[in-house]
């Protein structure tokens, strides 16, 4: 029998979580998906500071989020998820974001988790008496919540790292990793490896910017409507890592743009991430079509053989 989902987080849009386009920036909806990951992992048996001091950590290793209505500073918002599948190794988490005054939908996210060792990341078997839990407490899956232009069942387009610099994909230059981006062990931290497509960019190196203004005078934003972050493998402190990226569908509104990070230090992939995005005209807070100048930027790094 499925189950309802449960209520894991309840708190408030603080002023500091507004991004440029003047809503709720992604990074913190991320955030409160993690803590509530945490809670639901933990609530059903899994003792997840026991298992870090056996050398074990939750690894996020697939992250889908997509975003329905806009929320704004001080909004009162919760977060409810269940179990949507569970294997020895690897489980999906299904999960809402609400604003919960309006019952109205914001964000939506399926997080699939494994257990990794500390040092070599290898996957570990989940305990049974989790597993036997969590396959108890499964919930079906919204037909509202489930992807709309990215389709979760399908692998996402792998490049080389010579295809992509032989195809000048490159937004970034190469960068090192810091010791603040990373565990005791030198690992890059897992819950944020999702921000590695978006790391190492200084205002040179950004081939498209997300606010700008049109040449009939209006002020426009690029905002995401889906998006989904896979990781390969996590680099390590002092390695070099760079962002290569490429539009790979174009319409009338919609955009969506693929971005792969690579270890520069053994040549692997460390993640790929797609994003869906729209124009967003700041002051009607709507869509609008892509602009004929921001069109021909797009076009320019366009490579639809990529998606």
């Amino acid at each position: 029998m499925s189950q309802a989902l449960v209520e894991l987080l309840h708190n408030r849009v603080l002023a500091e979580e507004i991004d440029e386009l003047g809503h709720f920036s992604v990074p913190f909806y991320e955030a409160r998906a993690m803590i509530a990951s945490r809670r639901l992992i933990t609530d059903l048996g899994c003792d997840l500071e026991a298992l870090a001091v056996q050398g074990m950590q939750l690894t996020l290793v697939d992250a889908y989020l997509r975003n329905f209505r806009e929320q704004f500073e001080g909004a009162p918002i919760k977060v409810c998820g269940g179990v949507l599948d569970v294997s020895a190794t690897r489980l999906r988490i299904y999960q809402e974001l609400l604003n919960a005054e309006q019952l109205e939908l914001s964000a939506a996210f399926v997080y699939e988790f494994e257990l990794r060792s500390t040092g070599i990341g290898a996957a570990i078997e989940f305990p049974t008496s989790f597993l036997e839990r969590a396959t108890s407490a499964r919930v079906n899956w919204p037909e509202h919540g489930q992807p709309r232009s990215i389709d979760l069942d399908r692998e996402p387009h792998a490049l080389t790292l010579a295809d992509a610099q032989n195809l000048d994909l490159a937004v970034t230059g190469p960068r090192v990793v810091e010791p603040d981006e990373c565990d005791d062990g030198g690992l890059f931290l897992r819950d944020r490896f999702t921000s590695l497509p978006y790391s190492g960019f200084d205002d040179d190196d950004q081939s498209l910017e997300w606010v700008f203004d049109t040449d009939d005078g209006r002020r426009l934003g690029l905002a995401d409507l889906e998006s989904r972050n896979v990781l390969y493998d996590l680099p390590r402190v002092g390695e070099q890592i760079q962002v290569f990226s490429s539009n790979v569908q174009l319409g009338e509104k919609v955009l969506q743009r693929a971005h792969w990070v690579f270890n520069l230090a053994t040549e692997k992939l460390a993640s790929i991430a797609m994003t869906v995005s729209i124009p967003l005209d700041l002051a009607a807070r709507k869509s609008a079509p892509i602009p004929p100048e921001l069109r021909a930027k797009l076009e320019a790094q366009y490579h639809p053989e990529l998606y």
